[in-house]
């Protein structure tokens, strides 16, 4: 019932079994949170990857659909009886991993970054004391480009960086998944803001308005 789920194998072996509720799953997942690589982008193995709830949602869905084109195109390999039972358990799989995500997601705040000085793109997800960044994000460059969040509705409608200002500090990557460790707050909600800002040039590249 403990079963961390970035613990699992992605490739036919000590496939997980679907006994599980989904409410469960989605509670270990949260859990893991808590051990994922905070502070530092996420790791190169598929499980490290898939700490990242917007990863994870992803990678489950596109799993599911490759693997269940083979058995809709009546691939060669389906007719394999061991390649079909490791085919179906990644179904199986994928979905599961897919719907604990959404679940995950849920319970947090999320948002897609609207570009303001630069151009950039990507969803970002506060949640258990966490930001993600998707799969999908990108930005521009600059000399000093923090990852922020604020109690701010809009930063272009204040004096910005404001007080409440918290900095995850310098971006991790301009391209990609990751992830960033948030010091917890006793009312989360109020930060509705992720906002990329450049401390050397004082200059607001973009931002996202997260909501549940």
């Amino acid at each position: 019932m403990k079963e961390d789920l970035a613990n699992r194998s992605y490739h036919g072996k000590n496939m997980p079994t679907m006994k599980h509720s989904p409410l469960v799953l989605s509670a270990a997942f949260l859990a893991t949170l808590s051990l994922s690589a905070c502070g530092s982008q996420a790791g190169t193995t598929i499980a490290e990857e898939n700490q990242n709830p917007l990863v994870a949602s992803r990678y489950g869905d596109e799993l599911a659909d490759s693997m269940a084109n083979l058995v809709i195109q009546n691939d060669e390999i389906i007719k394999d009886p061991i390649a079909r039972s490791a085919i179906d358990a990644q179904i199986t799989f994928g979905k599961q991993l897919g719907t604990d995500a959404r679940q995950v997601q849920a319970q947090g705040m999320k948002g897609t970054l609207i570009p303001i000085k630069m151009e950039m793109a990507g969803d970002a997800l506060y949640v258990s004391d966490m930001l993600f960044l998707a799969s999908d994000f990108s930005t521009k460059p600059g000399p000093e480009l923090h990852v922020l969040l604020s109690t701010a509705v809009d930063p272009r409608d204040i004096a910005f960086p404001d007080p409440s200002v918290i900095d995850l500090g310098v971006i991790q990557s301009i391209y990609g998944a990751q992830q960033y460790r948030v010091p917890h707050q006793k009312n989360p909600m109020l930060y509705r803001t992720l906002v990329l800002f450049d401390r050397k040039l004082s200059r607001i590249y973009g931002f996202a308005q997260l909501s549940k």
